[in-house]
């Protein structure tokens, strides 16, 4: 049994910081919105309005974050917020959730709890506390009371939502799928233009992920982290994962080191996706493949 959160390690590099920005609100497709931005982790929370109340997907990184999202809500609807979602454990999908508990649930896939709880999220939240995000001294981990193993279905107002396990980025991921929309809620097995955090990842696992998804009948992707886009933003995550792999088991089957690894196989990465962020990451990401591909 893969044990998703055991070292705080695992979360370093999953964002970047953000300070004293204003949350942006854009409505994705009717009565779909995503907000980003903010102060702290700039990572997306979704909300959809539907004739019976809201869902909210990711809470962000701050209680105080996670009211900007309820404001966001109130600037659109008075309907009650029924259920809060979160696509995997890391703190800045998460640590809003307090925030949310008063809705009928908070929704995630089991992984997810169980990372949370305990001994484990208490590690999770005091890693964040040193980044020194603003008001994540407020936060009282507040894990999903309502879990499931493989899908779920939820039909809320006129939508029929498909909560779908997809493990990759960690082992608690799970994608979203409002067919009538033809949209795609990914969480972070989708990062828009970034290079990924990968502590917490199987790259295998990662590529059958997107590889379901892509079989979904589906034209609005919205990742976990940057803007929502059409299938070309699945493809070009699906892509980086390809080549990266691809160019790690070349130097593993020549019996490189890892050190070796790295350096010859960064400037390539470096190069064909100069234009994302967080090019810094990728020594983590090969190492994560080199690990996992040394193994096989």
């Amino acid at each position: 049994m893969r044990v998703l959160m055991l070292v705080v390690l695992s979360v370093w590099f999953c964002f970047g910081i953000a300070w004293a920005e204003k949350p942006k609100t854009i409505e994705v497709w009717t009565n779909l919105f995503t907000v980003s931005h903010g102060e702290g982790v700039n990572s997306n929370s979704t909300f959809l309005i539907t004739k019976d109340g809201v869902v909210v997907v990711d809470t962000r990184v701050t209680p105080a974050e996670a009211r900007k999202v309820k404001e966001a809500i109130r600037k659109q609807t008075e309907l009650p917020i029924l259920y809060a979602i979160n696509t995997h454990y890391h703190g800045e999908h998460v640590f809003g959730n307090q925030v949310f508990k008063d809705s009928h649930a908070i929704i995630a896939h089991e992984n997810v709890r169980k990372a949370l709880e305990n001994e484990s999220g208490e590690k999770h939240l005091d890693f964040f506390k040193t980044l020194k995000i603003p008001g994540i001294e407020k936060t009282v981990i507040t894990p999903p009371n309502m879990t499931f193993k493989k899908k779920m279905h939820i039909w809320v107002g006129e939508h029929h939502l498909e909560l779908i396990h997809m493990p990759g980025h960690t082992d608690g991921d799970l994608v979203i799928y409002i067919e009538a929309l033809k949209t795609i809620i990914a969480g972070d097995l989708i990062s828009n233009r970034k290079i990924p955090d990968m502590k917490d990842a199987y790259i295998e696992d990662w590529m059958k992920a997107l590889n379901y998804i892509g079989d979904l009948n589906a034209e609005i992707y919205i990742p976990g982290h940057g803007e929502s886009g059409g299938k070309p933003i699945l493809l070009a995550m699906k892509h980086y994962l390809m080549y990266l792999r691809e160019r790690v088991k070349v130097q593993i089957e020549k019996g490189s080191s890892l050190k070796e690894t790295q350096d010859a196989v960064r400037p390539v990465l470096k190069k064909k996706f100069k234009n994302w962020k967080k090019l810094e990451w990728l020594d983590s990401n090969i190492e994560r493949a080199y690990m996992e591909f040394s193994l096989k």
